[in-house]
């Protein structure tokens, strides 16, 4: 067969030339794909069956002309790994299938989030070693499709969520809306915001929102009344009011928040941190601190009009109690020392086995604070009430966890109840919506005062939520990571700990904390202090906790348990770096 086709090659120039032409293509695909099958660690055993053994007519219409014909059969080849599970057999599809068709844009898209999120341990941690990678894919997608907004919104979406690189992520959303006129608003102007809060910016994000606001309704005008734009004007005057509605917010934050830091003072944080080695590479990471936030809807949205502007010089803040609070994380990373996430423009599957990233965030929890004069709630098991948490009445479970105290009843007829104590118990026992306010302030006391004595039923139920008055403060700081287990022992071809020096970094940064949260510390910790962690210097323009140790290779893998580091018994204070 061999023969008859050679001497109809010599026999026919135009065969023979068509013959040389698809041995050229052939050979420069094949010098491509030769780099990626010397991957051991990311391949499957062959191309073959990466491929689904594809047969070779398909090969041939990929190098024919029909690229994206092929593609799109490897493109559900690769949807049938994701589905099985086999994420390390997608990447050299991916591959293939952006060679073939680089204008799929789910192929890139959907390529960066399975390196972004689905490489994880056994725990479920996104194995951060691909995040360079996931980005240079992007960088790749939006080179080669540089007018349209998709390929920008996923690189600011990674950024924003996965990165946590709020700057970056913004600037992504900025290119996206400036390359494509015909940009989605809510996907890319409203997320724009959103970053430049993050960034740390509000008066950035209000001028972002107000582009928003202009932009939707310049759309929504235009498509008014006309045939077949209901769906245009109807999305666009959505956009126009959530716009509107963050707007406001950004408004009223960037008005009451500077003001209530100065009122109330900065928060000592008081962290405090111990590092245990468990077993051999399982580390726990826990510790206290001092987690400060506002009760949620604390602000007197009465004093502001529809635009967020004062109504007036002075506005009333209602009870805006401060104190512990539930729902921020501390995030602990360890990696090589003097790891920096690389700024990858060159795509390439390639992660070193050298390196290792483990990262993972502890909530806090079980922060308590209750000023002599002001209630508490002595209850052992008992459910939490929303009522009590909107006015910052804390729940002891214990007699040794609560202060000392009185009853309700006994406080307020000898008068050892503060004025503060007074706006937190008529708050619980009158929701202020029932009588149609959002806050109460010391001018409603005398009357919500005189109605709650009168009134023996309302007495009572003081007594049966054993409802009491300190006679002491009382502090208890958050806790972090005291039951958790970080364990890296299972995966170790993601945690290789093949070099000798690792950093080991504790951090908080209210960029990414709760909006309660920075209500009271400030969108940058202008309202935070500490005086050992506090750092001004690890990101540009804004105030965080943050320790680093420096950890050996046998601090990890040693085989007893160990405390490496607990700075309030002084153990391996050496270990703290710059």
């Amino acid at each position: 067969m061999m023969k008859n086709f050679l001497d109809a090659v010599r026999g026919n120039p135009k065969l023979a030339a068509g013959a040389l032409a698809l041995l050229a293509v052939q050979g420069l695909l094949q010098a491509r794909i030769d780099p990626l099958r010397r991957q051991p660690a990311v391949e499957p055993p062959s191309m073959i069956k990466s491929t689904g053994g594809l047969p070779f007519e398909y090969s041939l219409a990929a190098i024919s002309g029909f690229r994206q014909v092929i593609a799109g059969l490897l493109w559900v080849r690769a949807d049938s790994f994701f589905h099985s599970g086999n994420y390390d057999a997608i990447l050299p599809l991916l591959r293939l299938i952006t060679w073939l068709d680089p204008n799929w844009l789910d192929v890139y898209a959907t390529g960066a989030w399975h390196l972004m999120y689905n490489f994880t341990d056994t725990d479920q941690r996104s194995d951060r070693r691909y995040l360079p990678v996931g980005l240079a894919l992007l960088n790749e997608g939006i080179a080669a499709n540089s007018t349209v907004f998709d390929l920008y919104k996923e690189k600011g979406w990674n950024l924003f969520d996965k990165v946590k690189d709020f700057k970056l992520a913004a600037d992504a959303y900025k290119a996206g809306r400036d390359a494509d006129p015909n940009h989605d608003i809510n996907q890319i102007e409203h997320l724009l915001a959103h970053c430049v809060e993050r960034s740390g910016d509000p008066e950035g994000a209000i001028a972002a929102w107000a582009d928003a606001m202009r932009r939707h309704k310049v759309l929504w005008d235009a498509s008014k009344g006309v045939a077949g734009k209901e769906d245009i004007e109807s999305r666009n005057r959505q956009g126009y009011n959530n716009a509107s509605k963050n707007f406001r917010i950004m408004k009223v934050r960037s008005y009451c928040r500077p003001r209530d830091i100065a009122r109330l003072g900065l928060v000592e944080a008081s962290l405090g941190v111990k590092v245990t080695r468990i077993r051999p590479r399982v580390l726990r990471v826990e510790g206290s601190w001092n987690l400060v936030g506002c009760l949620k809807d604390q602000y007197d949205d009465l004093s502001f009009d529809d635009k967020g502007d004062p109504k007036s010089a002075t506005i009333s803040s209602g009870i805006v109690m401060d104190g512990p609070v539930d729902g921020a994380r501390v995030d602990v990373r360890l990696q090589n020392a003097g790891y920096v996430m690389p700024d990858s423009q060159n795509f390439s599957f390639e992660v070193s086995d050298d390196l290792t990233i483990m990262q993972d965030s502890l909530s806090s929890r079980g922060g308590r604070r209750t000023l002599k004069g002001t209630p508490y709630q002595f209850n052992p098991g008992g459910a939490g009430d929303q009522n009590l948490e909107r006015a910052g009445i804390y729940s002891y479970k214990d007699q040794a966890s609560a202060p000392k105290g009185i009853s309700a009843a006994q406080a307020l007829a000898s008068g050892q109840i503060s004025p503060i104590g007074q706006l937190q118990l008529v708050t619980f026992i009158f929701p202020p919506m029932t009588h149609q306010k959002k806050f109460y302030t010391l001018a409603d006391l005398p009357a919500l005062l005189s109605e709650l004595k009168s009134d023996p039923a309302r007495m009572a139920q003081l007594e049966t939520k054993k409802i009491l008055v300190a006679t002491e403060d009382k502090l208890a700081l958050s806790e972090f990571g005291k039951n958790r287990e970080l364990d890296m022992s299972k995966d170790p071809k993601m945690y290789g700990f093949k070099t000798d020096l690792y950093d080991l970094i504790v951090s908080f940064s209210p960029r990414s904390a709760p909006d309660f949260v920075q209500d009271r510390l400030g969108w940058n910790g202008e309202g935070l202090k500490d005086k050992r962690y506090l750092r001004s210097d690890v990101k540009l323009g804004q105030q965080m906790l943050y320790l680093k140790l420096k950890l050996t290779k046998e601090d990890i893998n040693g085989s007893d348990k160990k405390v490496l580091f607990d700075d309030s018994a002084g153990i391996g204070l050496d270990k703290l770096q710059k």
